[in-house]
């Protein structure tokens, strides 16, 4: 417990008042009501107050009992800053008028509930949009405030601020994400003390550990040396609900600590083969106005190909991802549309995902996997709005063999137009060269965390009359919380006896059958790596 020095001790008004009274002549009338007594009490008053301003200023001094902006000072002298709010951010859709436009920063809105005290919450388009001509367009938004208030559910934006000529209606058909609150005091506490008390030594683990957590969505991390061999650094993330990152938090942190490789090509670069391809100069969301259109044709598939792909990336051996930057007509469909992928020619066949794997780096996709619209978020540089893109493939490569990227337009969808813009590489490994904050010829490589589902299954004993239901679900959430307070902890095993406790200590559970109790079909301990994260699966009550 913090000790007061004796100066700031038994200042109260009533000890002040007393000790300047003692201090006076004992002839003196100091009786309260008393000239003299009357002249002091004011001067009491204010030095009692000005002791409780100097235990304040003491208290916002240390970073263990400071709040809000002091601590943000506090903060700032070792470099570190409160992680600024994030805005949702997802897709609208209007419908009306074919050829109705809609201007860049127009404004919808969620509808308000004042009966809970649920405020609307404000979104703005990021790019013009014309509808076309089925009468509908869809668009990036991105919320007007940061916070987790921003990720709405789907088809909860419902309402035009201001009403437009030609627009009928307007919702997300997906759910908006990615907002995020700005970062609470006990959490940038958390960091300064992790700063402050790690020895710093031009990239040891701490530093690591302090340069993955600057970046906004990280709830933390496993560092990994050594994890690919001598001079290379694993990092694997978790997001701010210590659950596996997704892959563009994981990529965020790889461009800030350490940047990948990346090659940009426009649609030109391809080759155009089969049937119902063509350039295409008329979609105004592309980023030079021009893509490749992918139509269907009864003739026969539609292939473009980057020949030569080896050629135009690094020689740098490594995974590697390729993202399509493509968009549809239509995401109704749910036949397979498009297949892509990396060809290995040295090889004469997929290249692997990895290594060691056997499995082809190649993705077949429906149109319901893909976006009406190029997305940019907000971002016209390739690089930094390839995160949010929906499709890609990891592909092994080793700095050697020739290899060529393929995407063909199938035939099982009849109806649905595709086209792509541009095609971003990224490898999933550092340049090595210094430009982040990991050193010089460190092979940094980021990842979300490895995830480990927890399947379990329970026969329950309950008592007569109760809500089988929610205990069920009461249960599952203990489960869950249980298994997220384990993330990246020096003692991360998932405890078969601890599963069994939370149910013994659930309102209204009488007991359960241990003998039909299974944690992953079995009834031991799950062993958890460093780098691995044990999250809730299936849950089987019989």
């Amino acid at each position: 417990m913090t000790v007061l020095p004796d100066y700031l001790k038994d200042q109260t008004e009533e000890a002040i008042m007393q000790r300047m009274l003692d201090a006076l002549p004992s002839d003196l009338d100091k009786a309260e009501g008393s000239y003299i007594w009357d002249s002091l009490a004011p001067a009491a008053i204010q030095l009692a107050q000005g002791a409780i301003w100097a235990r304040e200023v003491l208290r916002r001094g240390f970073v263990g009992s400071t709040f809000g902006e002091y601590l943000d000072l506090r903060c700032a002298e070792h470099g570190i800053t409160r992680k600024a709010a994030v805005k949702a951010r997802g897709e609208i859709q209007f419908k009306g008028a074919t050829g109705a436009e809609i201007a860049a920063g127009t404004i919808v809105a969620t509808l308000a509930d004042s009966a809970i005290g649920e405020p609307s919450i404000e979104f703005k388009t990021l790019s013009k949009v014309v509808l076309d001509p089925s009468g509908a367009g869809t668009v990036n938004i991105e919320a007007i405030a940061g916070g987790k208030s921003g990720n709405v559910s789907a088809r909860a934006i419902q309402l035009l601020v201001s009403p437009l000529s030609g627009i009928s209606s307007v919702t997300n058909l997906k759910e908006t994400s990615g907002g995020l609150n700005m970062e609470d005091d006990a959490a940038l506490q958390l960091r300064y003390l992790q700063r402050v008390r790690s020895t710093s030594a031009g990239g040891n683990k701490a530093d690591y550990m302090n340069w993955v957590t600057e970046v906004s969505g990280v709830g933390g991390a496993a560092i990994m040396p050594v994890d690919e061999g001598p001079g290379t650094v694993g990092i694997y993330v978790v997001d701010t609900s210590m659950k596996p990152a997704s892959l563009a938090i994981a990529e965020a942190v790889q461009h800030y600590i350490a940047p990948p490789y990346t090659l940009v090509e426009e649609d030109s670069v391809l080759v155009q083969g089969g049937k119902g391809v063509s350039t295409d100069t008329s979609q105004q969301d592309a980023r030079n106005k021009s893509s490749l259109q992918f139509a269907y044709s009864s003739d026969g598939i539609g292939t473009a190909k980057r020949t030569e792909l080896d050629a135009a990336l690094p020689k740098q051996a490594g995974i590697w991802r390729v993202r399509p930057h493509f968009k549809v007509s239509s995401t109704a469909g749910t036949t397979n549309l498009v297949e892509f992928g990396i060809w290995n020619h040295s090889r004469n066949g997929w290249a692997k995902t990895g290594p060691s794997s056997t499995v082809d780096a190649v993705q077949v996709k429906p149109a319901k996997d893909l976006l009406s619209f190029f997305k940019y978020s907000g971002s016209v540089d390739p690089i930094v709005a390839s995160r949010d893109w929906p499709v890609w493939a990891d592909f092994y490569w080793n700095g050697e063999d020739h290899l060529e990227l393929r995407i063909t337009r199938l035939q099982s969808d009849t109806t649905t137009t595709l086209w792509l813009d541009n095609v971003v590489y990224t490898s999933a490994f550092s340049k090595n060269t210094g430009e982040g904050k990991a050193p010089i010829g460190v092979r940094v490589s980021v990842r979300p965390a490895i995830q480990i589902p927890i399947d379990i299954k329970v026969t329950l004993n309950v008592l007569p009359g109760s809500n089988v239901t929610a205990i069920q679900n009461e249960i599952k959430q203990k489960f869950d919380k249980y298994l997220t307070s384990l993330s990246f902890k020096e003692n991360n095993d998932v405890l078969y006896t601890r599963l069994g406790q939370i149910i013994l200590d659930t309102q209204g559970v009488v007991d359960y059958d241990q003998t039909s109790f299974f944690i992953n079909n079995s009834q031991k301990n799950i062993i958890v790596s460093a780098n691995e994260v044990a999250v809730l699966g299936d849950v089987t009550f019989r």
